[in-house]
């Protein structure tokens, strides 16, 4: 398979950089090694949620807060991307959503505070419509809505959590009974999803649910307003209901993060971008300094990929693509050794909501984003990396996951190109 620009990942970054390429008009394949972690998170694109791993304060502006970042730590992930990557990459997904039917809302010069199922304050840039009205910044008292029997969301603990926390205006909270559902059934996100889908169950959760709430509030319900026609199933139950409401994604894996990676990840087909499946590289060529062709483990066979260029994109370690042994993690293409521990727990911290040094293992990379080896020499010229392939990429404490794939992304993307 010959092609101008390979990418390999799983994730928000490889997603990026493949529709950066496809943009620019070049041939693209995108290579998906494995389990992707997209389905398991709140499925919005968090550019920076605080300034500091240890920070309490939500950032109120991203494109200050990443730019104040990026002169602080000229190492970091969006310092290597560079601020203009973080604008045009915001744009780039913005006006993808647009063109492939989702409806999202935001911009850099502010995030939203919206609630989590578990009722805390979380903020991110960028946003499903249907998740907005829920900005904390907003007036209105909130009424947290849950399905009798539904598992994956508890109403009360939410509000009593959110109201805590969050305290500017009354928090509280309801149940009702969907038809066909109860304690004597077991089902999931993905069964209420499909069921809201149909008018008439929908209308009678809504008759129930106007009953229950008084006026001037705004509801918030699990993030299962809708499977395959979201923007519809959304609007028409806002309609019947009368208020203004906002889905909350639930526990992983929630049902909005599939139905947005889903559509974005069949709108690259419909776009001609071919997608080779569960196919995990275990080699590159690499001759004169150039890598001329990946081998990939597809259908029991050896798939060689040739490209121009290549955009490494793989998404921590959940994809699989990282090789760990008893010491050492190599990774699968150049098989250099990118990290080395003494004993394997030296990689994991003691406490799980600690800073996991697993999490910062990843290429070393020159100034243009290639994996570099130890004397900071490019391992292959036309290589370049993006998101969880790179060194020092933790986004978890500053809540910049989403932005950083993008603009990492974006960046490898063009520098590809110009490869």
């Amino acid at each position: 398979m010959k092609t101008d620009v390979a990418v390999i990942g799983t994730g928000l970054s490889a997603l990026a950089a493949a529709r950066t390429i496809q943009q620019s008009g070049r041939q693209v394949v995108l290579v998906w090694p494995g389990l992707s972690s997209l389905y398991f998170l709140f499925a919005t694109v968090d550019v920076i949620g605080y300034p500091t791993a240890t920070s309490t304060e939500p950032v109120a502006d991203p494109a200050e807060a990443v730019a104040r970042l990026i002169t602080r730590e000229p190492t970091h992930p969006y310092a290597r991307a560079g601020i203009d990557a973080v604008h045009a990459s915001t744009r780039l997904m913005l006006e993808w959503f647009k063109e492939a039917g989702l409806a999202w809302e935001g911009a850099l010069n502010r995030n939203f505070l919206l609630p989590t199922a578990t009722g805390t304050p979380k903020p991110c840039c960028l946003a499903p419509a249907s998740m907005t009205a829920g900005d904390l910044s907003r007036p209105e008292p909130i009424v947290l809505c849950g399905f009798t029997g539904y598992r994956d969301f508890a109403p009360e603990l939410a509000a009593s959590n959110l109201e805590r926390q969050w305290g500017a205006a009354a928090v509280s909270a309801v149940r009702v009974t969907a038809p066909g559902y109860g304690p004597d059934r077991l089902f999931t996100s993905v069964d209420l999803a499909r069921s809201f889908e149909d008018a008439t169950f929908r209308d009678a959760v809504a008759a129930e649910l106007r009953e229950r709430v008084g006026d001037g509030v705004r509801i918030g319900v699990p993030g299962v307003l809708g499977l395959t026609r979201p923007n519809e199933t959304f609007a028409a139950f806002q309609r019947a209901v009368g208020h203004p409401i906002f889905e909350i994604p639930t526990v992983p894996p929630s049902v909005i993060a599939p139905r947005l990676f889903d559509r974005l990840r069949k709108h690259l087909q419909e776009a001609g971008i071919e997608i080779i499946w569960a196919a995990p590289g275990h080699a590159a060529e690499v001759t004169d300094g150039r890598c001329r062709s990946i081998l990939l483990k597809a259908a029991g066979h050896e798939l060689p990929v040739e490209a121009a260029a290549y955009v490494v994109a793989l998404e921590d370690w959940v994809d699989g693509a990282f090789r760990a042994g008893v010491h050492t993690v190599r990774d699968p293409f150049f098989h250099q050794p990118i990290a080395w521990n003494k004993v394997p727990t030296d990689r994991t911290a003691e406490s799980l909501f600690s800073t996991q040094p697993f999490e910062q293992v990843g290429y070393a990379l020159t100034d243009r984003l290639q994996p570099a080896d130890e004397n900071g020499k490019p391992l292959a010229r036309n290589v370049f990396c993006a998101g969880g392939a790179m060194a020092g990429y933790d986004p978890t404490g500053t809540k910049s996951r989403g932005g950083m794939a993008i603009a990492t992304g974006y960046r490898a993307a063009q520098e590809a190109l110009a490869a």
